[in-house]
């Protein structure tokens, strides 16, 4: 994990010095908090939800499906490295609650699967 860890803390870098457009001022303080909670030992996973938040609310004039695409090419390799391992937690987790014949989701409700 340490590997992953300071792949994770380069390309946040990267991404941090790279785009200084005033568009992305809130983009790059977010960057800057996940770079110093990374830094300080907190978990990778919890990190990279909020990196992955950030960054499919970086420009919402983009339309949905150019939401990464349309940004700058520092966040697209962030994001590129984010979301396969994310994919896979949310996996794990759905796996998790799939024997249950539910999911879990936000403010309490739930989805059945048959």
């Amino acid at each position: 994990m340490t590997g992953q860890r300071q792949k994770l803390l380069t390309l946040i870098d990267q991404a941090y010095n790279e785009v200084q457009l005033p568009k992305f001022n809130a983009v790059n303080a977010q960057l800057l908090q996940a770079f110093k909670a990374l830094s300080d030992g907190e978990d990778d996973v919890k990190v990279m939800l909020s990196l992955r938040q950030t960054l499919l609310q970086a420009d919402l004039a983009l339309k949905l499906k150019n939401r990464i695409t349309g940004l700058p090419t520092a966040y697209g390799a962030l994001y590129a490295f984010i979301a396969p391992q994310l994919k896979q937690v949310d996996a794990k987790v759905l796996d998790e609650h799939l024997r249950y014949g539910f999911v879990p989701m936000k403010f309490g409700s739930t989805v059945k699967y048959p």
